[in-house]
């Protein structure tokens, strides 16, 4: 029997009266707390904007440590945290890829977890989250909140890793926050190699139906139709993808088997311009991330991205330009020392 998606909280949660759920300005449950932090000794600390705890994640090997590829960094999706991530690594790691090279971070605080029609086990997510006490309580976030996070995130893989490129995955919500951290942060634009968007909601989402605007914040942004997803995507969706990266977008493409994208209205809303848009029919919202298939798919997209954008200076070039970024993102004290 298939488990009971987490997303389908989600949209329970729209019809709660606001005063059940909403404890924060933002329009939406405080985390429970932050989520384990397991990165390599030396990345900095780096501090949640919104609820002010340490920000979690995985990653590296040690400050420097050679690279093979391009540093990935993996951005979850609403109501979970980085540990949905580990069966994926694994993945990377059979492949040759190294934990310095594989990097992930818990933009809001400990998660609960996904459902997923494969019943793919995750171990090491359900062994750290019973540690850290996770109440498997759904806590649903939003996109410009967390753009700050994600943004000194990948500034500071860049500094520890010395390398000025890098790629993203992202899933579901984490697709349209790593748009907008590109949108409102282009200077990163020319140093991503690969962008995989896995079933985001670029066009609006059925969790998201017509009168949900102003029950959730996240809704505000990405409900069909809304003015924040008009800017996102620009004039005749000039924005939604940008050179020299290579996009891939992977979805299911019927409308009928992710309830993220139900019905002919939603189907083909995860697609992006520029992107290669590939449909993977029969496929839940979860499952498409982690398939190990489509795992293997969208690895090999990033490896040939990475085999065909030249190469920019790492070592002290990068490292010293990341570290640069890095620097002003102390300054503005948005990193702990």
């Amino acid at each position: 029997m298939r488990p009971r998606p987490i997303h389908s909280l989600f949209a329970m949660l729209l019809l709660l009266p606001q005063g059940l759920w909403a404890d924060h300005a933002g329009g939406h449950l405080r985390p429970q707390g932050p989520a384990k932090v397991r990165f390599a000794a030396g990345f900095p600390a780096l501090v949640d904007h919104e609820w002010g705890f340490a920000l979690g994640g995985f990653g590296g090997v040690k400050k420097g440590a050679p690279l093979r590829h391009v540093p990935v960094i993996f951005v979850h999706g609403n109501n979970v945290d980085h540990a949905d991530w580990y069966p994926v690594r694994e993945q990377f790691r059979v492949a040759g890829w190294s934990d310095q090279e594989l990097w992930a971070l818990s933009y809001n605080g400990l998660g609960a977890n996904n459902g997923s029609a494969l019943a793919t086990a995750n171990p090491e997510r359900d062994q750290e989250h019973m540690e850290l006490g996770q109440d498997g309580v759904s806590r649903v976030t939003s996109n410009d909140i967390n753009v700050p996070d994600l943004h000194d995130f990948i500034v500071a893989v860049r500094a520890y890793t010395g390398s000025r490129q890098f790629s993203i995955a992202a899933h579901s919500l984490g697709v349209t926050l790593a748009r907008q951290t590109l949108k409102k942060h282009p200077e990163l634009r020319r140093d991503l190699v690969a962008f995989v968007a896995i079933a985001g909601g670029n066009h609006g989402t059925s969790f998201c139906p017509e009168g949900s605007q102003g029950q959730l914040n996240s809704c505000d942004e990405i409900a069909a139709g809304t003015p924040w997803l008009a800017t996102l995507n620009g004039p005749l969706g000039a924005d939604e993808t940008y050179a020299p990266a290579r996009w891939l977008t992977v979805y299911d493409g019927t409308g009928g088997a992710d309830p993220a994208f139900a019905g002919p209205q939603y189907a083909q809303s995860p697609a992006l311009k520029g992107a290669v848009n590939r449909e993977y029919p029969g496929t839940y919202h979860n499952d498409l991330r982690l398939d190990p298939a489509i795992v293997a798919d969208y690895r090999a997209f990033i490896e040939a991205a990475e085999a065909v954008q030249p190469v920019l200076p790492t070592a002290r070039g990068g490292a010293f330009a990341a570290g640069l970024l890095l620097l002003a993102a102390l300054c503005r004290r948005r990193i702990k020392p």
